[in-house]
């Protein structure tokens, strides 16, 4: 009977093994600091065991690679082949994180002051670990932090560019990306539209090439012939200085861009408008003094009478017994913005 030899691990050779092993057990990226860890041996000497395994797997042209990944490392499946065994795959990335991830891919580069705002305080543990996962950068932006996706996270998806065009594009598949003035984000992010943010009124370099990207953009009314310069895809001029043409504006957003769920922000708007009309039945008359004006007192059922206290935009430079908000910031949600303008109204003089 033969015996079979016994083979006996060099210190390097062994490490090797222990690596190689501690990534496809990890199914995440791992720092140099974690494989000198768990190898014994320095940094500078786990990266260079990390990188020698690479060029193996390379060689061989295996279905699995090794790859560098920021700074650290990672074992997947070779790019090419991530879209024929996506179905395989274990779901390890849980759906909140998932969120977040598709988020930060989208409206790249994001602050994650921003999307704090989005997704609220549990943003900045998903953060954490996306970093940890070598999906995403995580910079210094003066106080707070700019997120970006790294190219590990376009191999892990099989997307063939880490461009963040591309990216976005992989992500929408048969969706329709929106673009939104940002006045309007607050609106997109109600109606959870997949959407970037655009200045299509005075555009930069970096909003020309956001608009080569949309195929649907949301703007004010009246900028329409402005925009034509620099856009030549489909525009919706979106009313909004009413409760009921914001109810109206956002329904044909959904309808057009093939997303977003218009229903809880119906419901809201319908709760307020009945809540305005019963005030407003017990309401002095009002005259008003611009179109603007005209268009709420409509929306709210106001008696307008010749003889009614005098209302106008505080932005138009003209006297009145009240003066309704015209100007508000553009981070205020835009729902906002209309009731306090109808607070304004129905709360008598200024």
């Amino acid at each position: 009977m033969s015996i079979a030899p016994r083979i006996i691990l060099t210190t390097d050779s062994y490490a090797k093994a222990v690596i190689e092993a501690a990534l496809f057990a990890s199914g995440r990226t791992l720092s140099p600091r974690e494989l000198a860890d768990l190898s014994g041996l320095s940094q500078e000497r786990a990266r260079a065991l990390a990188d020698d395994l690479a060029t193996e797997y390379a060689a061989r042209d295996s279905g699995i690679e090794i790859k560098s990944i920021g700074e650290g490392y990672s074992m997947q499946v070779r790019f090419g082949l991530a879209g024929r065994v996506l179905s395989f795959a274990p779901k390890e990335i849980e759906a909140p994180l998932i969120r977040t991830l598709a988020i930060i891919a989208y409206k790249q580069p994001i602050k994650q002051s921003v999307l704090v705002e989005i997704r609220g305080n549990k943003s900045y543990d998903h953060v954490k670990e996306l970093v940890e996962r070598g999906l995403i950068n995580a910079e210094k932006f003066s106080r707070t932090k700019l997120l970006t996706t790294t190219p590990g996270f376009a191999d892990y998806f099989g997307i063939s560019s880490c461009n963040p065009q591309a990216i976005r594009r992989a992500l929408l598949k048969d969706k329709r990306l929106v673009g939104v003035s940002p006045m309007y984000e607050s609106l997109a992010l109600r109606l959870a539209l997949d959407y970037i943010v655009v200045n299509p009124y005075k555009p930069e370099a970096v909003d020309l090439e956001r608009l080569k990207e949309i195929e649907l953009l949301v703007l004010a009314p009246g900028y329409a012939e402005r925009v034509k310069q620099h856009y030549t895809g489909q525009m919706l001029e979106a009313g909004v200085r009413t409760l009921s043409q914001l109810k109206e504006s956002a329904e044909r957003i959904c309808q057009e861009s093939g997303c977003g769920d218009v229903e809880p922000l119906a419901v809201e708007i319908d709760s307020l408008l009945k809540r305005f009309r019963q005030r407003a039945k017990t309401a002095r008359a009002i005259k008003p003094l611009t179109p603007m004006i005209e268009e709420m007192a409509r929306d709210l059922r106001l008696i307008v009478q010749e003889g009614g206290l005098t209302v106008a935009p505080d932005s138009a430079g003209i006297e009145a017994d009240i003066l309704v908000p015209a100007h508000q910031p553009y981070d205020m949600d835009i729902l906002e913005r209309i009731v306090q303008r109808y607070e304004k109204i129905l709360g008598g003089k200024s």
